[in-house]
């Protein structure tokens, strides 16, 4: 797997992803579900400065198959977000082990956390195979955490 940072992509890689966000198979499953390039082209930007975030697009070979991300990154935890191309299928479980091998090998995070729609069964369901646990769960969202690794820097 290739990791390029959101604030190295080029053109082209901001149009693909921006296409792959605002797609009605993930946008239906993200907390902001409608923003436009202008937005897309400011969260880019406003990354060089937040070092509470990462965000990745993720190559296998030369093919771009997901975007990873980490948000609220402290020295024990973070939460992270993911979502394969639209055009692809079958990507989930490669984008979960790059993932966690990058929060808990780099990031050396103790906790890592995630949430769901409590209706994106397909996340839950990935999620629940990679073990990580309940937190627990309100009407709209179900919350998940997985405790290994490093322990902070």
């Amino acid at each position: 797997m290739v990791l390029k940072d959101f604030v190295e992509l080029n053109t082209q890689e901001q149009n693909l992803v921006y296409r792959w966000r605002t797609h009605k198979n993930i946008a239906k499953f993200m907390k902001s579900q409608v923003f436009s390039w202008e937005e897309h082209l400011k969260f880019l930007e406003s990354l060089k400065e937040d070092f509470s975030k990462r965000y990745f697009l993720v190559f296998q070979d030369n093919t771009a198959i997901g975007v990873i991300d980490f948000v609220d990154i402290c020295e024990e935890s973070c939460e992270f977000g993911m979502y394969q191309s639209p055009d692809l299928k079958g990507f989930g479980g490669l984008l979960m082990q790059t993932l966690l091998d990058y929060a808990f090998q780099t990031l050396e995070v103790k906790h890592l956390y995630a949430r769901a729609l409590s209706i994106n069964t397909k996340a839950i369901s990935l999620y629940l195979r990679y073990g990580f646990n309940f937190s627990k769960k309100d009407e709209a969202m179900s919350y998940f955490v997985l405790s290994s690794g490093g322990g902070g820097k």
